[in-house]
């Protein structure tokens, strides 16, 4: 029996699939296995693009977005990542995200579990994928709900302060807390009660004051506070890698550095090396410090 020969339409379902297969799987491909350099600079954009949109979050509001929106007695704990969903263009996000209930409210859940690469560090998660065995914490201490499941997120605030005991009471003891740039508002403190840093509040210059940082692991963009939203100074940007301090520090699979966006928008690479008092002076807005970009 002579095969009937395949017509023009069958053809042409036949390249469609064809395409739509390489089109599904080459992007995974060439993601999963590029090179580190290719992973770094994508990871150097990513935060260079969340501080220019943090800047124009500032030149429209007159002030940087706070790091996280909870403090004692609220347990809203919105993340500055989600303020600036319209200035990264992702207004649909934005409208979806209800900021009159808590970040994890069911409401929120088709937001706040988006897996965004704009947000994730590809050698981050190409190498060590994050860890969820920590309990996610609001402010007061206590544990969010069961079963809160937020999408990763690799950048944080600098709020300028550290609570971690060993690492970041260094830093809490000669420099105080709330000296960064984003920052929760409503907190009393020795300086009186925080409010929004506005950008000529950051005396020490924009070019020299650390906004956001890379971490290793983090519980979600979408979670504010220490564990998601901001990270802790510690003594050293490149801290030895322990999970029970990934979550709240800086630090990066980098080799030897972490990248910082500073908040005039700008990128840097910094080392693990760095002099302690140097990294300090970046991360605080109004210190008074003299640094020149040549000390890091």
């Amino acid at each position: 029996m002579r095969r009937r020969a395949m017509t023009l339409i069958e053809l042409m379902v036949v390249v469609f699939i064809v395409a739509l297969t390489f089109g599904l799987v080459i992007p995974a491909l060439s993601t999963s296995h590029c090179g580190p350099g290719m992973r770094w600079a994508q990871c150097a954009n990513n935060i260079r693009n969340l501080a220019l949109a943090a800047a124009d979050y500032s030149t429209v509001h007159g002030v940087f977005p706070a790091s996280t929106t909870a403090w004692p007695g609220r347990e809203s704990n919105h993340s500055w990542t989600a303020a600036i969903f319209q200035d990264l263009d992702r207004a649909d996000l934005y409208n979806a995200y209800n900021f009159d209930v808590p970040n994890y409210d069911p409401a929120n859940s088709t937001v706040f579990g988006a897996r965004l690469p704009s947000m994730i560090c590809p050698d981050s998660y190409y190498l060590d994928p994050p860890s969820a065995a920590l309990p996610i914490l609001r402010s007061d201490g206590s544990a969010y709900p069961a079963g809160s499941s937020f999408a990763p997120g690799s950048y944080a605030a600098n709020w300028g302060g550290g609570r971690l005991p060993g690492f970041g009471d260094d830093f809490a003891a000669t420099r105080g807390n709330y000296r960064g740039v984003m920052i929760p508002p409503g907190v009393p403190t020795p300086r009186g009660v925080t409010s929004q840093i506005r950008p000529k509040d950051v005396v020490d210059g924009l070019a020299t004051t650390i906004l956001i940082g890379e971490k290793r692991d983090s519980q979600g963009w979408a979670v504010g506070g220490y564990a998601g939203s901001e990270f802790d100074a510690a003594p050293s940007p490149l801290m030895p890698d322990r999970p029970d301090i990934r979550t709240v520090i800086a630090g990066s699979f980098h080799p030897g550095g972490v990248n910082f966006a500073f908040a005039d928008g700008s990128v840097r690479y910094i080392s693990g090396s760095i002099d302690r008092k140097v990294e300090y002076a970046l991360l605080t807005r109004d210190g008074g410090e003299a640094v020149s970009r040549d000390d890091y």
